[in-house]
Formats: C-alpha cells, structure tokens, sequence
C-alpha cells in the first residue's frame, strides 16, 4: 500500500473508530496519525499483506462445525447452512472466521471438507470478496492428513488449515516429522502450539480453549470474538525510541483506546458473537518486529544483555497496555462478563464498601486479554536469511505474553526445516514450563 492509500485507509477507519468519542474531532487527529505511519494498525490475514478497505478492522471468530447423526453434506441439512450463512453475512468482510472439524467423523471427512470447500468457490462467485477461513483440527485427529492434502492440492485458491499441537503430537514422531515437512513447505499450513493461557487478572475465571482464531493464530474458546492489532516496534522512529519511554506510552494509550472503539464498529456476523464482543471485549495486542528492532540497532541477539534489555522493554510495554485498560475502564466501565459489582458485593462484608470498591477498580480491565507474542516477531523479517541460532536465544521473550500466537509464520521460510522444528520445540518448551505435566 502507497503512502497516498495509507493515508485514504487511515481517514476511513479512523472516522469509524471515531463514531462513539463524546470529542470525536480531538480523537479524530490522534488516530489518523496513528493509522498513516507503519506502527499499529489492523492485524492483516497474512503478515506480509497490508490492510485493505475490503478487510478493515480485523475482527476473528472461530466456532466448531457441529454435525448430527443425521446430517451430511449431500443434504445441505444444519451444519452446511450454518457455514454457508457464515460466508454470506454482510459486513462479513471486516471478519475472519475459523472452522474446527473435530466433529466430523472420519469416514464422512473427505465428502465435508469437499462440500465446504465448495461452498467456498460458490461465495466467491457471487460476491466481490470472501472472508478468509481457516480450517482447524487437533493434529492427532485421523483425518489430519486428509486436510493437509487438501490445502496443498487447492494451493492459494484454497483455504488455510491449522494444526493445533500438543503433547501428544511430539510423542509421534512419524506424525511430527510430517507435520513440520508440510508446514515448512507450504505456508497456507500453520501449526499452532496449545497451552492453557494465564488470565489477565486474578479476577478472571479461566476459559477452555477449544478452537483455533484465524487471524491470530491461537487456541480459544469457540463462538467467541476477538479484535486483532498490531504494534510493530521496528516501525517506531529511532530518534523517539532513544528518547525514552514517553512515545511508547503515548502510542499504546491511543492505540488501545483506538482498538476498543474498534471492537464496537465490527460488524459481526451472528447475535451471539456481538453480544460476545461487548461482554467481554477480547482484544490480542499483537507486538511485532522484535528482531528487526535487533536488527536495526546492531544489538547481539545471542547476549544475554540483549535478551534483558527487551524483556524489559516488553515488560514495559504490557504494564502500559494494562494500565491504559484500567484507565478505560475507570472512564467507560470494565468489560461486563467480569461483574465487576458482583465482586465488590463479594468483598464488602470483610473490606467494607468503599475499600471493596477500590480494590476492584484497581484490578478490573477493560478489556478480557491484551499482549499477544509470537515466536516469530523475535526473528528479523528483513532478512535474506536467518542464522536461526542466535536468533532462538530471544524466545524467552513469549513468557511475557497474555496469549502464545502463531502469527507471522511466513518469516518461516528464512529458516531451513531442522532450524524451524528447533524453534517449535523451543517454544512449546517454554509454554510447558512451569505447566506441570
């Protein structure tokens, strides 16, 4: 994207993140900055692509196909028209949509991801644009091959499949090797490493991750909505990065008020998942460019100094990201599924109302889940190639996240096969670590 459709791409979204402002005009200025640079901005389908008007605010769902005993894909019965009234919702553009398939029972699966593929092309022919989909499965599930087949017979006209890792997964080794030949080659094949995610606050019951979200790349509960953006470090100025940290703060306080705003203009597709939305306000903060910030500066990321100087600095900035939810939710409210009032009922008898009031108010957010991190932002992208050894000494960097992502695989094809399987490992190393078995 030019300079001149940037800058057309910043006004039209910023005038939709504006809509709700009691001073739209003060925030208006703010946000369009923000949008033109390189910085933040939607998260894209693919990391290499730029924001498009056809795909604007980054919404993502994920819900799982539910196929009845009775139901197959030759009857277009419930599971069919469920899907098809997906691909067809308007304003479906501005989202994203996952499909688990866990479902399906293996003898049918062919004849399924067949009909939904179809249903696919037909979409396409009748409208302009389709949202992207993304087809999951658990990689120990029977019809796991059959899925990476069909991704890699349909090429980029097809849709992408997602393979959610787990334990079980390394222990095959036949089943391993195949999984990170086919994603290394392919990079419509994502690979995505399942671990329970930490809640934001100590206020938060925990969820059960049961799908994949498409943009994002990580493991959440279905039927769930999530806003996706991206702050890429490496775009920050060099002048105002040695400045100190007043411009980080100053960019996360606008970019997560302009990322709330945000979550109300998606036009999501059902019911549910707006209410889902609003009651939750689940928002990935996904910081990219780690390593091109390395790269930049002539740091070393094989020392130790390096890795510590950017655990501080992403320290930094998810303290900020927190503290600009608390300072939402103090002016608009925190996000309501968390209940804040009952909480302080909870509390009053032993604390008293006031000092209940306080204690929530402090530890309420306004949004469910913040700081996103994928292996792959510590591995610079404007590299021809990448001594991944040196590079894999800043993976512990993902312990600071909210939620583990797998966003941005594309840089994978820097790295030759065993240097990508190594990182992996690593990865579900660190995300195993203190877990338990």
């Amino acid at each position: 994207m030019g300079i001149g459709g940037r800058r057309a791409h910043a006004r039209a979204l910023a005038a939709i993140a504006v809509r709700g402002e009691a001073e739209p005009q003060r925030w208006r200025g703010y946000f369009e900055r923000l949008l033109s640079g390189e910085t933040i901005g939607p998260l894209p389908f693919n990391a290499a692509d730029s924001p498009t008007a056809g795909h604007a605010v980054s919404g993502q769902y994920a819900f799982r196909l539910r196929v009845g005993p009775d139901d197959s894909p030759d009857s277009g019965g419930p599971a069919l028209r469920a899907f098809r009234d997906c691909l067809a919702q308007p304003g479906e553009q501005d989202v994203a949509i996952g499909v688990d398939l866990s479902g399906i029972v293996p003898d049918q699966f062919d004849a399924w991801l067949d009909a939904l593929i179809r249903g696919i092309r037909r979409q396409a022919k009748d409208r302009p644009a389709v949202p992207p989909v993304v087809f999951s499965l658990r990689a120990e599930h029977p019809a796991s091959r059959t899925l990476l087949n069909a991704v890699q017979d349909n090429g980029r006209a097809g849709p992408r499949a997602a393979l959610r890792v787990g334990a079980g997964t390394f222990r095959d080794a036949a089943l391993w090797e195949e999984l990170v030949c086919a994603s290394h080659a392919n990079p419509r094949i994502d690979l995505v490493l399942a671990g329970r995610k930490q809640p934001l606050t100590d206020l938060m019951g925990s969820e059960k991750p049961d799908a994949i979200m498409p943009l994002s790349l990580f493991e959440a509960p279905a039927d769930t909505a999530w806003l996706g953006m991206q702050f890429d470090l490496s775009a920050i100025p060099a002048e105002q990065i040695e400045r100190g940290t007043g411009h980080l703060k100053k960019l996360v306080r606008v970019g997560v008020r302009l990322a709330d705003n945000l979550i109300d203009a998606v036009t999501w597709p059902s019911e549910q998942l707006r209410r889902d939305a609003l009651a939750n306000r689940r928002l990935a903060a996904h910081v990219t460019g780690i390593g091109d910030l390395v790269l930049r500066h002539g740091l070393d990321p094989a020392s130790f100094s390096t890795l510590r100087l950017l655990q501080r600095w992403l320290t930094l900035f998810k303290r900020q990201l927190l503290r600009e939810s608390l300072r939402l939710a103090r002016e608009r409210g925190p996000y309501p599924a968390l209940n804040a009032e009952q909480l302080v009922r909870t509390l009053a008898p032993r604390y008293g109302d006031v000092r209940a009031r306080r204690i929530i108010s402090r530890r309420s957010p306004r949004h469910r889940q913040l700081l996103a991190l994928s292996p792959y932002c510590v591995l610079p992208r404007r590299a021809s190639a990448i001594p991944a050894r040196k590079w894999l000494n800043l993976l512990p960097l993902v312990r600071v996240a909210d939620n583990l992502t797998m966003h941005g695989s594309q840089v994978r094809s820097l790295l030759d096969r065993a240097d990508y399987e190594r990182l992996l490992r690593s990865t579900w190393a660190l995300l195993r670590a203190g877990q338990g078995p």
